[in-house]
């Protein structure tokens, strides 16, 4: 294994989750905690779907066994930031309604779950390092149920579960399917990396867009909160429902 290589895909692929981090946190600021949730799954899809292409966007000239090696971490880490997000979400709320014991107890148990999980998965020759990817997915699974087991009595306030999680989800299912299916469909057509990764990243976008708003994912007053609400509102074709 290329241990230099995969370094510097390791160093690069935090640099693309952080990147990523950004516009859920933008979404949050503007609509509220719970629904930037959706922008969440995005990330995660994105990053899983398209891990191959982004890798050899990063370190193809490291060659093909060192891709085929990092591509499966950044898959892992990509549905690991759904719930690194939530972990960062949940926190926050728990804070904001006065308990700042209970996430410190709660990150302490999960990082004690991923170094025993690490130490089982990485020992095991057909993991090797995947399972500490694997190992970041469950500390965070674990830290998300343990923070809304808590959560249940801080919490008075619950969110719209169908328009900040489930249609948002849905809609990045769809995604998902159309970037897989797009950057099949490109590689038969192009040797160029950057085309196929671009080009599936707009595909991707645009497919989006289209289901989120066909599932009605924004509402007319979401729209409101941003500059010139109205008219986005009206070019969008989001009505406001008395």
């Amino acid at each position: 294994m290329n241990y230099r290589m995969l370094g510097y895909v390791l160093g690069r692929i935090f640099m693309v989750e952080a990147a990523l981090l950004l516009p859920p946190s933008i979404v949050a600021v503007i609509y509220g905690e719970w629904s930037c949730l959706f922008a969440f799954v995005v990330t995660a899809v994105g990053l899983a779907v398209l891990a191959e292409p982004i890798i050899r966007l990063l370190a193809g000239n490291y060659g093909p066994e060192s891709v085929a090696t990092a591509t499966p971490i950044l898959a892992y880490l990509g549905i690991a930031v759904v719930f690194n997000s939530t972990v960062l979400l949940f926190n926050a709320i728990m804070q904001a309604h006065g308990d700042v014991t209970t996430p410190v107890v709660n990150m302490l148990i999960g990082g004690i779950v991923k170094v025993v999980v690490n130490y089982i998965l990485v020992a095991i020759p057909s993991l090797n390092i995947i399972g500490a990817a694997i190992g970041t997915i469950v500390c965070y699974v674990t830290i998300t149920v343990l923070d809304l087991i808590a959560m249940r009595r801080t919490v008075t306030t619950h969110p719209a579960v169908a328009r900040n999680l489930i249609r948002p989800a849905a809609a990045a299912a769809i995604m998902g399917a159309a970037t897989f299916f797009a950057e099949a469909l490109l590689r038969r057509v192009t040797n160029s990396n950057t085309i196929i990764c671009l080009g599936a990243l707009v595909i991707a976008v645009i497919v989006y867009a289209i289901f989120v708003l066909a599932l009605q994912c924004i509402t007319y007053e979401d729209c409101l909160l941003l500059p010139k609400g109205e008219k986005i509102a009206k070019i969008l074709h989001i009505k406001h429902k008395t």
